[in-house]
């Protein structure tokens, strides 16, 4: 059932990659753009609790994965093992975590703070509205996507990064997860196509147990 799921995630992110345009290949540097949030890791905080039933082995296109729990145990995946968290915040209605693939993406969850009982529908058309008003542009829209518990619409936005010598476009995944309990935004942020991390980023979407 777990590599079904983890399959079927898997084409859905592949459709989100249609018209993105750009190289299929890695940054050769951090050459990611963030649309959320920020800040200093507090080296001496532990952001994780360790779950043994969530680990999963290695195999021939995955590494290892670990079973961790997230945001106060709120969350609990399954992540590759040589992922680092880059960032982090659990106060109260802003809680993210931010994780650095050494395969050059990063992978983030955010905590959003929509009306419990609020139709599903008006989420994702508030989520869509706050995301055009920052100035990305929608390549694809509504995917369904599932996790181990929750339901989720993927979305493939593209953004104009200012830098220098000169601006670049970027690319990221973003999927709205929805439990009985909160709504979730998990943002993979990724240059081009998302083809060669698609596998590894749907083993840990379909994970995910959310609370």
């Amino acid at each position: 059932m777990q590599s079904r799921s983890v399959a079927l995630l898997s084409t859905a992110l592949a459709v989100l990659a249609i018209g993105c345009g750009g190289s299929p290949s890695a940054p050769k540097t951090d050459e990611v753009f963030y649309l959320h949030g920020g800040g200093v890791i507090d080296k001496d905080r532990s952001w994780e609790v360790y779950f043994p039933k969530l680990d999963r082995e290695k195999t021939v296109t995955l590494p290892r994965y670990v079973g961790v729990g997230v945001l106060d145990g709120d969350v609990r995946l399954s992540r590759p093992i040589d992922w680092t968290i880059r960032d982090a915040d659990y106060t109260a209605e802003r809680r993210f975590i931010q994780y650095q693939s050494p395969r050059q993406f990063t992978f983030s969850i955010y905590e959003r703070v929509d009306p419990n009982r609020e139709p599903w529908p008006d989420v994702l058309k508030r989520y869509e509205e706050e995301t055009k008003g920052q100035g990305a542009t929608l390549l694809a829209n509504r995917q369904p996507i599932g996790t181990a518990n929750s339901q989720g619409r993927a979305y493939l936005m593209r953004t104009t990064v200012k830098a220098k010598p000169k601006p670049y476009e970027a690319y990221s995944t973003e999927i709205l997860v929805r439990s009985e309990e909160r709504v979730l935004l998990v943002q993979i942020v990724h240059r081009g196509h998302i083809d060669p991390i698609g596998e590894e980023v749907a083993q840990a979407v379909s994970s995910m147990v959310v609370y």
